[in-house]
């Protein structure tokens, strides 16, 4: 796909209004750069403390947020910015953590911590386009889910379950094991479905984990299951890949559903 046909597929028709922190100018030019491109007007700041200032006064849909500064990392940025949301009783800014940092324990500790989106640098104007394309589409849902992460999703998951029949302990661990269970079958399922080509096998396993997936509020492992689903076995080269991904995401799912309660 050439770079123009990309751009024209990841802009949405409303533009987003960024908020870019990054101590490193170089870094917010270039982000800067990326997502006027894609159709969205951009602010930067260098500074923790002014960014913070600006990130609370509402005139913002997405901060994106570098890790690694020295005045104040991007961690106690967003606690500090969580706290002042909750005191004023603002609406939670979606925030995307943007780092030089990118195993997957990185990015799950991103959605531990809060943040709506984890990024690596150096970052490709697909990635980006698909975060933001993502939070686009979830800004004229009704609610304040916008400004949660998968994580707290998943939180919130379990605590409804567990209040769902509070005289049943066992009630939530149950449904939660039956989930791990079931989505561990359905991924062995999709693998020897692509060991086969079995194209209808495919389509439907990977319908069903996103089912599932999207049930429990793991709207990552959901749409990365969509997209699965549109994909042919048999002539699409990237669907090894695709697999490990989703099984990456799926033990950072289950990571976060078997956490002890603090």
């Amino acid at each position: 796909m050439s770079i123009h046909a990309e751009l024209t597929r990841l802009t949405p028709t409303l533009g987003l209004r960024l908020l870019v922190v990054d101590d490193d100018p170089l870094s917010t030019r270039f982000l800067a750069h990326l997502s006027a491109l894609l159709g969205h007007a951009c602010t930067v700041e260098t500074r923790p403390e002014q960014a913070l200032e600006l990130a609370g006064r509402a005139e913002f849909d997405v901060l994106l947020l570098d890790l690694d500064m020295p005045q104040m990392d991007g961690f106690e940025l967003l606690r500090r910015l969580r706290s002042a949301e909750q005191d004023s009783r603002r609406a939670p800014l979606p925030v995307i953590a943007v780092t030089g940092y990118v195993a997957e324990s990185d990015r799950l500790r991103c959605l531990m911590a809060g943040f709506n989106e984890h990024l690596g640098k150096p970052i490709h104007v697909s990635a980006l386009g698909a975060a933001l394309q993502t939070l686009a589409a979830c800004r004229g849902q009704v609610g304040a889910g916008l400004g949660k992460s998968d994580a707290q999703r998943l939180r919130d998951t379990v605590q409804r379950l567990s209040s769902m029949k509070p005289n049943e302990r066992d009630f939530a661990p149950s449904v939660i094991e039956t989930f791990a269970l079931r989505s561990a079958q359905l991924i062995e399922t999709l693998q020897d479905a692509l060991r086969r080509a079995d194209a209808a096998a495919w389509r439907n396993t990977a319908q069903a984990l996103a089912a599932s997936a999207e049930f429990l509020g793991a709207s990552r492992l959901a749409r990365m299951s969509e997209d699965l689903a549109m994909l042919d076995p048999a002539g699409d080269g990237t669907l090894e890949q695709r697999l490990e991904a989703i099984e990456s995401e799926h033990q950072a799912v289950l990571t976060v559903l078997f956490a002890r309660p603090r």
